[in-house]
């Protein structure tokens, strides 16, 4: 357990201390092509946030979230250890106060110690076939407005471009955008918001592989960003930074399509079997 729990300490605190490239390189091309005084005033003040946490090592939004872990591959083996070891890790950084006591009884209300209680942290064993454990820190405000709807079989493009557009705008600036989305089509009801949260590890600008569907995303990406919420909500041309979409098989009669939200800090990351070491990458 001893070599997870420090890979798997540091690799919480980088998440929460730091954004991934390719999101600072978004949020980068965001600023440079926003033309409304007060986006633009935004964006520069999210960009030296970020900058600042991660020279200083300070937790990059002061909801400091709660963790969602997928192991896969050879790690699944280990998942019993792994468990222990981000149990242990969380402890350590929330007695440091590198994260925030955020854990609570439901009806209660109390707080849960050390941000460690029943089904935190949220761990599931995946089917992936690549040796990876891939960590996300959800903060409230977005987490609040994941979604799943059933929809009718006969469902197309157009019902659910309808209802991602009007969630994205009830959801306004209460999301912290420019946000980034995931969104899975098919499944279950459970596989698809599963899937719509994973989607959201793959990286900025990142495609599907099914023509059809990377079309759709880009075709849903420019209709959000029309939308005008701009940066925290204050207007601008920038809403969105990216959407991702995923389609899984699902039951003749059912259509569930499930979108799960991330604010412009999308906190997650790797740990990966690179040539027989485990690495902590993005």
């Amino acid at each position: 357990m001893d070599k997870f729990k420090v890979i798997m300490g540091k690799a919480i605190l980088k998440m929460a201390t730091e954004v991934p490239p390719d999101v600072y390189e978004a949020l980068g091309k965001a600023l440079r092509r926003e033309t409304r005084e007060t986006a633009r005033s935004q964006l520069e003040t999210i960009v030296k946030s970020i900058d600042i946490s991660s020279k200083r090592g300070l937790p990059i939004c002061q909801d400091t979230g709660l963790l969602t872990v997928f192991i896969n591959g050879e790690y699944i083996r280990y998942h019993q250890e792994i468990k222990e070891a981000l149990e242990s890790a969380i402890v350590q950084l929330t007695r440091e106060g590198k994260l925030r006591q955020n854990l609570v009884s439901p009806i209660t209300r109390s707080p849960v110690q050390d941000n460690v209680g029943s089904g935190e942290p949220e761990v599931y064993l995946g089917i992936e076939q690549e040796d990876s454990i891939k960590i996300m820190l959800r903060g409230a405000g977005a987490e609040n407005y994941t979604v799943l709807k059933m929809f009718l079989p006969s469902t197309g493009f157009h019902e659910i471009n309808r209802f991602v557009l009007e969630k994205t705008l009830d959801a306004g600036g209460r999301i912290c955008p420019p946000s980034i989305l995931g969104i899975a089509v098919g499944g279950s009801p459970l596989g698809a918001v599963l899937e719509s949260r994973k989607a959201l590890f793959s990286k900025i600008g990142e495609r599907s592989g099914d023509r059809k569907i990377s079309d759709w995303e880009k075709r849903l990406l420019d209709a959000l960003n029309s939308l005008g919420i701009g940066p925290l909500g204050l207007g601008g041309e920038t809403s969105v930074l990216d959407v991702k979409i995923r389609t899984i098989d699902t039951h003749i009669a059912m259509m569930p399509v499930a979108i799960t939200y991330s604010c412009w800090a999308l906190r997650r990351i790797q740990i990966r079997k690179i040539d027989g070491f485990d690495r902590i990458c993005w």
